[in-house]
């Protein structure tokens, strides 16, 4: 008999230090719920800016997703829908430039009950910039070879321009916008092949094609004398 309990004394004293700070934890957990009736839950929230000024656009938001700890009644999540939630920033009266902003409770709508105890990082860093419009000239994009590269081809675009969104200071050296490729040995023998093809922004990040989206690419030969 002695035997056996010599045993489960060597299993119960066996990683005793960490044993005994599980127990700890357990009982602090125990502990915080039933003192103060609540839970904690932590997420990853994307950030969503509103508000913004027409003339103006968020080109960076760092970071663009925060991670928050919320405190609730015990099975308050069941009543946090995560994929509905999100990290709203009123950008009312923001002006050109790099913005810092401090987040606070009112940056995440919740229910009732439910608050926000941390947000991880605590500031976000906003570049905004300043837009502007212009007409561009488009030119046309080729690759390849016609079937017979010494014959002369002239061509047309309709429109000849197009209108671009984009930073203001970056948008005044942009000389022209380009089609998409066009490939010439695709080219057919009639004397006018017309074209429809898009238009390829010269930075999707900084500028937006606003109209048209496609062109008119008219490419003719010289009538051949008989």
């Amino acid at each position: 008999m002695s035997g056996q309990w010599e045993g489960l004394v060597k299993i119960f004293s066996r990683n005793l230090s960490l044993k005994l700070l599980a127990l700890g934890l357990s009982l602090f957990l125990w502990y915080h719920i039933s003192r103060t009736g609540s839970e904690l839950l932590t997420l990853t929230l994307p950030v969503t800016v509103t508000n913004l000024p027409a003339h103006l656009e968020v080109n960076q938001t760092t970071p663009d997703h925060v991670t928050i700890t919320l405190k609730g009644p015990p099975g308050m999540g069941q009543r946090i829908h995560p994929e509905r939630l999100f990290v709203l920033l009123d950008a009312t009266g923001f002006h050109p430039g790099r913005r810092f902003l401090r987040l606070d409770g009112k940056n995440v709508t919740l229910p009732p009950g439910i608050s926000v105890m941390r947000f991880s990082p605590s500031t976000l860093s906003l570049r905004i910039l300043s837009l502007s419009r212009r007409e561009i000239p488009v030119v046309p994009q080729f690759i390849g070879e016609t079937r017979n590269p010494i014959t002369p081809l002239s061509l047309r675009v309709s429109p000849r321009k197009a209108e671009v969104e984009g930073d203001r200071a970056l948008l005044s050296r942009i000389a022209f916008i380009k089609t998409e490729p066009i490939e010439l040995s695709s080219l057919g023998d009639r004397n006018i092949e017309k074209l429809t093809v898009g238009l390829v922004s010269p930075d999707p990040s900084h500028f937006r094609i606003l109209s048209p989206k496609t062109v008119t690419v008219e490419i003719s030969r010289p009538v051949r004398s008989h």
